[in-house]
């Protein structure tokens, strides 16, 4: 190679040397450059993975906290998962249809009614507090019939405030839609149907002793009342045993027997007035009656259930002071009856409504359950009644028996359609002797879940 060339190539490698530390330093900062941004995007990949671990457990706590919705035989029902809050909806629906028949019997209005239309709220709140609402509004007006709180901490002692059944008569007790006939029985006149108050109940003895004591406003024979007409006080006290419930096998574990009372001042109470099966009223008192001193009720009480028979019993004896004018006296009254049911197609009968071994669907051989009923009961006021002055014996019968019979016919758990025929005699209440006899046919169409 000449000298001349090779100038050259020194000469260009000399005026390149500088110019190779800046590309090997842009280099480094590229790398720096990228290093950055790979932590960068490692930085947000892992706030990206905490976010989703919080919001994955975040849904997972709704999961576990979520209510539930459910709809069944008991209504429509909205849970928490705890089941510390729940809500049941429901509703009770009575459509009667009353004919009253045969000649030279009390002659009624035929009609069809609403009888019962009662929607109904129920549930818990923080587990140990249950509660109940029931308004009525059947028969063209609007009634609260139910309204309480209870706390039930203790089961053995569970505390009830608010408006509801006074524990003092059995077949009250019963519930609306599991009575064995449409209208319940005589002695169910003479005790109270629902009071404010407050009481305390539970099982002195679990599933064999059962008991309940409260203190109430007062309310007349059969009724209900929304405020204290006084500041007397009614108090009740029911003991109720079913001694061998705990053997499933004894035949006399569906025995069940005891007894309520109350006692208190009538004072300002308004009058009661009586009604028969077809719901007429066949006893009222006289003008310038009131209700005066003190009344008591006595109502031993008892049924049995083996299989598909049935029977419940109860006698109630009231004594109520009334005044009319300068004379004030306590009246006696009595009731009592004897209902026998059997099923016939072989369910087990209770205190409550038969569950059908087959749902009404003949397309697949189901046909419900089918039960026969009969029922015999008495009423009477003791004759002194007339004497003072407090009724009169043209218009107010003291006596009135009857005798009904019935068919039921459960479709499922919560249909029902009854067809029962009752037959009451009584003993007074017209000008030239007894007042006449009420024939009365009553079908019941009923839907209930609550």
């Amino acid at each position: 190679m000449s000298r001349q060339p090779k100038l050259l190539i020194g000469l260009a490698f000399i005026l390149g040397m500088p110019s190779m530390p800046a590309r090997a330093q842009s280099t480094d900062q590229k790398i720096e450059d990228l290093e950055q941004k790979v932590e960068q995007l490692d930085q947000e990949v892992k706030v990206a993975e905490r976010n989703k671990e919080l919001q994955d457990a975040d849904a997972a706590s709704q999961a576990q906290n979520a209510a539930s919705v459910t709809a069944d035989t008991g209504g429509f029902t909205i849970k928490s998962n705890d089941g510390d809050f729940l809500l049941k909806i429901g509703a009770d629906l009575q459509v009667d249809n009353r004919a009253y028949v045969g000649d030279g019997a009390a002659a009624g209005a035929d009609t069809i009614l609403l009888r019962r239309v009662r929607p109904t709220f129920s549930g818990s709140v923080y587990k140990f507090v249950d509660f109940f609402f029931r308004p009525d509004f059947g028969l063209g007006s609007t009634v609260i019939y139910d309204a309480y709180l209870e706390l039930k901490y203790v089961s053995a002692a569970k505390v009830r405030v608010g408006k509801f059944k006074p524990p003092v008569g059995l077949e009250r007790l019963q519930s609306d839609d599991d009575t064995s006939f449409v209208e319940r029985g005589l002695p169910t006149l003479l005790v109270p149907s629902r009071d404010i108050g407050y009481q305390i109940s539970g099982d002195a003895v679990p599933q064999l002793v059962n008991y309940a004591v409260g203190v109430f406003n007062g309310v007349p024979d059969n009724g209900l009342g929304d405020v204290a007409v006084s500041s007397h006080r009614d108090y009740t006290a029911r003991l109720f045993l079913t001694p061998f419930s705990s053997a499933a096998k004894n035949p006399l574990s569906g025995l069940g027997f005891g007894s309520g009372i109350s006692g208190g001042g009538v004072d300002g109470i308004a009058l009661p007035a009586y009604k028969t099966f077809g719901q007429t009223t066949f006893f009222t008192f006289a003008s310038g009656v009131t209700s005066a001193g003190h009344r008591t009720r006595l109502t031993p009480q008892g049924y049995y259930y083996l299989g598909p028979f049935g029977l419940l019993s109860e006698y109630t004896l009231t004594e109520e002071g009334f005044k009319k004018g300068l004379v004030q006296k306590d009246i006696a009254f009595r009731a009592w009856q004897v209902a026998a049911t059997w099923i016939l197609t072989g369910e087990k009968k209770s205190f409550a409504s038969p569950t059908p071994r087959k749902s009404f669907d003949p397309h697949n051989h189901g046909w419900g359950a089918v039960e026969l009923a009969a029922r015999v009961g008495d009423f009477s006021a003791e004759k002194g009644i007339y004497n003072y002055g407090f009724a009169s014996s043209n218009t107010s019968p003291r006596h009135a028996h009857e005798v009904v019979g019935g068919v039921n016919w459960y479709l499922n758990r919560l249909v029902r359609i009854s067809v029962d025929y009752g037959n009451t005699n009584f003993g007074g209440g017209a000008v030239l002797g007894n007042r006449l006899s009420e024939r009365v046919l009553i079908a019941r169409f009923q839907i209930n879940f609550i």
